[in-house]
């Protein structure tokens, strides 16, 4: 066989390995996936194409990573980076030492990651990604988040926000409005985390992204429910439980749509909640009867239990209402 054919017969073997990987990814087959790019892998090797040995390498951690295998994932990525090295290939290295940090992330691997973060962020700002930027900016907030140091976090946070309002790029800026909701909650400052939620959830909204903009909403009424818990005035405390039960019936219109009984129920008696706060007995019991109907079905003990719990409270603080306002 000359040199010509063999060089055909290769190219006409990665052809069809690429569309095998295609297919098993589409059926959910990981397993075919990942043999197919291992033999594309061995082919861009021994034709010597670091480029693509790269790709194919990078593409079978991500499959890893999907699949919750971190030292598969993390494996890969690192004989990808290499090979990018090699190549000299620099918006690749920075792609793959943000993915090493994410992967390192999701190990506890704190400082390492935070390590590989910082040297992908490093790498977009020297070659001007300012996509990049803003993705592993957002993803360095995410560490440093996990590190309890809120202040860091939000600084970066602010940064990838900023960068995806200048890229106009709102499924982007809606999941870092989140993260930056999210970090300002945990220092404690519910207020200007409601704020960005708020604007997460209405992008969310303008882009059809029904499942983004429930947990946004969710968010949001726990936020409410916890500021209306501290409320040294009724009046405020009136208010924050009245937004909350605004979200959570909002949320409860999405859930349904998106028919998810398990979690409608766990909403329904989240509403419950807030109504047995602001002391509405009858709807409260509503409510909880609602979850229970949805729960008993599903056989969800735990869930049966403490609703039936709930619904004996709010009767009897409510016989206790009836009580105070009726005396003999």
């Amino acid at each position: 066989m000359s040199i010509d054919e063999q060089a055909k017969q290769q190219q006409e073997q990665q052809i069809w390995l690429l569309r095998q990987v295609r297919m098993a990814l589409k059926n959910n087959d990981f397993e075919e996936a990942i043999n197919s790019l291992k033999q594309l892998v061995d082919l861009a090797h021994a034709s010597g194409d670091l480029g693509a040995e790269g790709r194919h390498l990078g593409n079978l951690a991500l499959i890893y990573y999907r699949l919750k295998q971190s030292e598969d994932a993390l494996y890969y990525f690192t004989q990808a980076l290499e090979l990018a090295r090699e190549d000299n290939d620099q918006l690749t290295q920075s792609g793959l030492l943000g993915n090493i940090g994410n992967v390192l992330r999701e190990m506890g691997r704190f400082e390492e990651a935070v390590q590989n973060l910082r040297q992908a962020l490093t790498i977009a700002e020297v070659i001007d990604d300012v996509r990049g930027r803003g993705i592993w900016l957002g993803n360095l907030g995410l560490v440093f988040d996990d590190l309890k140091d809120s202040d860091t976090a939000i600084k970066l946070h602010q940064e990838s926000v900023d960068i995806a309002r200048e890229l106009r790029d709102k499924r982007g800026l809606s999941s870092r409005l989140t993260n930056l909701g999210n970090s300002y909650a945990a220092k404690g400052d519910l207020i200007t985390a409601l704020s960005h939620l708020q604007e997460s959830a209405t992008i969310s909204g303008e882009l059809g992204d029904t499942g983004e903009q429930l947990v946004r909403l969710v968010s949001m009424g726990n936020l409410n429910a916890q500021l209306g818990r501290s409320a040294a005035k009724p009046s405020e405390q009136r208010n924050r439980f009245t937004a909350a039960f605004s979200n959570y019936t909002k949320s409860l219109k999405l859930i349904r749509h998106l028919q998810d009984p398990g979690s409608e129920a766990m909403l329904l008696r989240t509403i419950g909640d807030v109504l047995l706060e602001v002391k509405q007995y009858d709807r409260a019991i509503e409510f909880y009867n609602a979850a229970l109907a949805i729960f008993t079905p599903l056989q969800q003990m735990e869930q049966i239990k403490v609703v039936q719990e709930s619904i004996e409270v709010a009767a009897l603080l409510r016989d206790q209402a009836i009580s105070l306002s009726n005396p003999e």
